[in-house]
């Protein structure tokens, strides 16, 4: 059983904690860690699924003392895909009032429905903990090292979704399972994407363009969509954990990109799922964004599961000279760029790097990610 990076920081917060929020990607192993870490706490707990039409029914037409003899059969209650209640803030703030009396554990697969400074505190006070689908670091301490870098390609075109990476062998037909899960289900309480086919084009639009600058209006021209519905679906999709925005770089210099975003997918098997595109390493002319999608990927869930935010943002002008990748925190900024070939000479825009003297560049290449991946 792979050791998740979260699970310390999980049995510590449900031990301290009255309320915890559990965010990530539908079935990348939200509930199994849960449940995991509840059993190893050797505790009384119960589950609910707010996907099921009685629960939401009962939650939301009883009083808070009707809640409370509904959830006293355990001290701690588990609810599944808790986006769909449609008062989670005010059931959160019951608890964390002691009106109502249960430890909860709320496992999310798209951002619920609170006020958004409510949402921070949550977030700042260490209640949040994101689980996405198992990081390179923690395949790598389950297999060792050596092994899940002999994977790296197989990942770089699968992912890692739990389904997938136990099942290789029918691992497209996973994947294809995934991307209906994830994407063509009602994500949120009020939020459900309609026009499936029109969705499918635009993201198989955006894993054909995966880190170039967005125009909204190119993909809405090419999907039969209107610039809003386009912007709107990226949101959700962004929301649901499928997609990344990374938003430009810029400070005022000559030719800087301004306003713009790059996209990414959460997972690799996602994006070429979309495309049906599974052709080994040697037989695509994709590696370049395969490489790039899946290593910012990577930083994401680790910062993310280590309960770190940095900003992110990409860096580009008008002439197209580019840093891929910048992670900025309070104390420290980096950028990079990507390269699949460990031996191909990586030149930084001198103009760059004249702009930005105190921001470190750092070239990422089969020799160099593993730091990368890994630095707190």
């Amino acid at each position: 059983m792979i050791k998740r990076l979260p699970s310390a920081r999980l049995k510590a917060c449900i031990q301290e904690s009255k309320v915890v929020l559990v965010k990530g990607p539908r079935l990348s192993g939200k509930f199994t860690l849960v449940s995991e870490v509840l059993n190893e706490l050797s505790v009384n707990w119960q589950q609910f699924d707010a996907r099921k039409k009685s629960f939401l029914q009962q939650v939301t037409e009883v009083t808070i003392d009707q809640l409370n003899d509904a959830m006293a059969a355990a001290p701690y209650t588990v609810i599944r895909e808790a986006q769909y209640l449609r008062d989670l803030q005010g059931i959160i703030e019951s608890v964390l009032e002691g009106t109502l009396n249960t430890t909860l554990i709320l496992c999310c697969s798209f951002d619920p429905l609170m006020d958004t400074d409510f949402s921070e505190v949550l977030r700042m006070q260490g209640l949040e903990i994101h689980v996405y689908a198992p990081s390179f670091y923690e395949m790598a301490q389950h297999n060792t090292l050596p092994v899940e870098e002999k994977a790296l390609e197989t990942r770089l075109i699968y992912g890692a979704y739990p389904q997938v990476t136990e099942d290789q062998e029918n691992a497209q037909e996973q994947l294809k399972e995934l991307v209906s899960e994830a994407v063509f289900t009602q994500l949120g309480v009020t939020d459900r994407i309609n026009k499936g086919d029109k969705l499918t084009k635009m993201l198989q639009v955006v894993a054909f363009n995966i880190g170039e600058p967005v125009s909204y209006n190119e993909i809405a021209e090419k999907c039969g969509l209107d610039n809003e519905t386009v912007e709107r679906y990226v949101d959700l999709l962004e929301k649901a954990f499928v997609l990344v925005r990374l938003p430009s770089f810029y400070n005022g210099h000559r030719y800087e990109l301004k306003k713009t975003h790059v996209l990414y997918f959460l997972d690799n098997g996602i994006r070429n799922a979309l495309i049906n595109n599974f052709n080994p390493i040697d037989l695509r002319n994709d590696i370049e964004q395969l490489w790039r999608n899946w290593l910012i990927a990577e930083r994401l869930k680790w910062n993310a599961m280590n309960g770190a935010f940095p900003n992110y943002c990409f860096w580009r002008t008008h002439t197209r000279q580019s840093m891929d990748f910048i992670e900025a925190t309070s104390t420290k900024t980096a950028a990079y760029k990507t390269s699949w070939e460990k031996k191909k000479k990586v030149k930084f825009p001198a103009s760059f790097r004249s702009a930005y003297v105190e921001i470190s560049t750092h070239v990422l290449n089969r020799s160099t990610y593993w730091g990368f991946l890994t630095k707190k």
